[in-house]
């Protein structure tokens, strides 16, 4: 009579007083197999056309998006993706005048987070002015790194203040700092900044 692993994973093991049947025996142990391990498909489509009846845990590499799928009982979900490699922000836009990159460079990556596309920055503006209490314009994204609706966050800055920073439809990244702050604001960090679904 079969028997199952050691690990409880239900991979059935062929007993000395089975009948031998080495194509029973090698088809039992690779079906476990496969089914706990990471499956690769063309697609979606393909993955559902193999997989009619998923059982929570399965894992499916999806080759023409590059995707790593989970089956969490109820559907499938994406795994973190990366979409774009860290990007300095020279590559994709333009400082306004008086600001430069600093160090660390500002710089900006895409990925995919279990479904929701993430937008991180990261990295120090270098400012020859920033007046307190006033909106200035740092930098401005070109299309394809702007999202859809206005987005508003709060960094640090030399003043050891906060820093409001703002990130519009149009691309043109503004940041303003409270009076308090005074007028010898130098720098500007973006470390901590995600924009999440940069699409809604």
């Amino acid at each position: 009579m079969a028997t199952t692993d050691d690990y409880g994973q239900g991979v059935s093991i062929a007993a000395l007083t089975d009948a031998p049947n080495a194509e029973t025996l090698a088809k039992n142990i690779a079906n476990a197999v496969v089914e706990r391990s990471n499956m690769r498909f063309a697609s979606a489509t393909a993955r559902n056309a193999a997989l009619a009846s998923p059982v929570e845990g399965m894992e499916a590499w999806l080759q023409d998006t590059n995707t790593k799928t989970i089956y969490d009982g109820s559907a499938w979900t994406v795994q973190s993706k990366l979409l774009l490699e860290w990007t300095a922000f020279s590559a994709i836009g333009t400082f306004a005048a008086g600001v430069t990159a600093g160090t660390p460079a500002p710089r900006l990556r895409k990925i995919n987070e279990f479904g929701t596309e993430v937008w991180e920055l990261e990295g120090r503006l270098n400012l020859t002015s920033l007046a307190a209490a006033t909106t200035t314009t740092v930098f401005t994204f070109s299309a394809g790194y702007r999202p859809a609706n206005t987005r508003g966050f709060v960094t640090y800055n030399s003043s050891h203040h906060g820093t409001r920073v703002t990130i519009p439809a149009t691309g043109v990244m503004t940041v303003s700092v409270p009076t308090e702050a005074g007028g010898a604001v130098s720098s500007v960090w973006l470390d901590g900044i995600r924009i999440t679904n940069p699409t809604a």
